[in-house]
């Protein structure tokens, strides 16, 4: 799927028609500003936790015995359409999710072929016949940013797909449990995060050792602990909140 708060017009990159296209490199993180998550994928856990709380969500998908799939995403805002790492137009925070990373280019099912193709955000500014570096040469062949833009994706999918079995595996074991997080900001609203999952610490630890010796060993156990400490950082967002909306009443 792709997702709508960061993709404004995907096509698919087309030697012909984007031909004389160039790219510039994201600067301008403006492009995120109705993004209040975004998926992160297993290797990004270590990092990520450092500055964002790291969350499950329901996917929508069934597996094979009914139960409902997750997927792991940074929380960027408290509420829908909001970042509260952005400011002005600068990233701020110290890590840049690979998910946004890669933009304006992504993958996607291309109907009527087996390989996903290379999409592009047409409406980008970055993405023009002036500025930057050539996509393709003058015989229509991938120049070599186009060729590091395409391996980066290839790498991205491969971990998207490692960051699946995690995903399955932690459902597998019933781990994880419903949350809600409550916050009360210095002018006396409450604002309440609701819809995700963390996971059980208890049902962890009351998990077989054999279980239990398997997560340490594939690195599944070492994720968890990144991700359970990632929630501290729902205190950072707090505080974000509480400061931009201290800045736009004094505006």
């Amino acid at each position: 799927m792709i997702n709508s708060a960061l993709y404004r017009e995907p096509q698919l990159l087309d030697a012909n028609l984007h031909r004389q296209k160039r790219l510039k490199p994201l600067t301008d993180f403006s492009v995120t500003k109705n993004m209040h998550a975004a998926f992160i994928t297993a290797t990004e856990f270590p990092q990520a936790a450092l500055d964002f709380p790291i969350i499950f969500i329901h996917t929508g998908e069934k597996l094979a015995d009914g139960k409902a799939m997750v997927s792991p995403v940074a929380l960027l805002g408290l509420v829908a359409n909001e970042n509260l790492r952005l400011n002005g137009t600068r990233w701020d925070a110290r890590y840049v999710p690979a998910f946004i990373r890669r933009f304006p280019f992504l993958t996607a099912h291309v109907q009527g072929s087996d390989a996903p193709g290379v999409f592009v955000d047409a409406s980008w500014s970055g993405f023009n016949d002036q500025e930057g570096e050539a996509l393709f040469d003058e015989q229509g062949h991938p120049s070599e940013a186009l060729k590091r833009a395409i391996e980066f994706l290839q790498r991205f999918d491969q971990e998207q797909q490692r960051t699946r079995v995690f995903c399955e595996r932690i459902v597998a074991l019933d781990i994880l449990k419903e949350m809600q997080a409550d916050a009360q900001l210095p002018n006396g609203e409450n604002i309440k995060v609701e819809g995700f999952m963390t996971v059980d610490e208890e049902k962890i630890n009351a998990l077989p050792d054999a279980t239990v010796l398997e997560l340490h060993r594939n690195g599944m156990l070492m994720l968890m602990q990144a991700h359970l400490m990632s929630l501290a950082n729902v205190r950072d967002l707090v505080e974000r909140k509480a400061a931009r909306m201290a800045s736009t009443a004094a505006a």
